[in-house]
């Protein structure tokens, strides 16, 4: 089952209430763009096409991104995972559900 984008964005009113609406559907919308290039990035890389180097390169460019869509809710956290049998994307708030079968612990995951 796929994040629902409004879901999300809910998720992250709650986080920033002083936030305007559409900055948060636009950071919502970053945040599942973020998630699908960890999930093909993954993918590719475990079907072979791309090198450990390449990888690594794209998983930092992923951080960076990450970093600065983070930025506007305190305490948010983003966890990206190498293995694409499952999620690869996890937002970690002690307000945020867990949606994944890991539970809370494991954070919410979008995909």
């Amino acid at each position: 089952m796929k994040t629902n984008t409004v879901e999300l964005a809910a998720h992250l009113a709650r986080l920033a209430p002083s936030r305007p609406a559409h900055l948060i559907a636009e950071d919502a919308d970053t945040f599942r763009k973020l998630a699908m290039r960890a999930k093909r990035n993954a993918e590719n890389y475990c079907n072979g096409y791309v090198e450990q180097v390449a990888y690594d390169k794209r998983v930092n460019s992923i951080h960076r991104a990450v970093a600065g869509a983070v930025e506007p809710y305190a305490d948010l956290s983003a966890t990206i995972g190498g293995d694409p049998r499952g999620c690869c994307f996890y937002l970690k708030h002690s307000k945020l559900p867990g949606n994944t079968w890991g539970g809370a612990g494991s954070g919410f995951g979008v995909w």
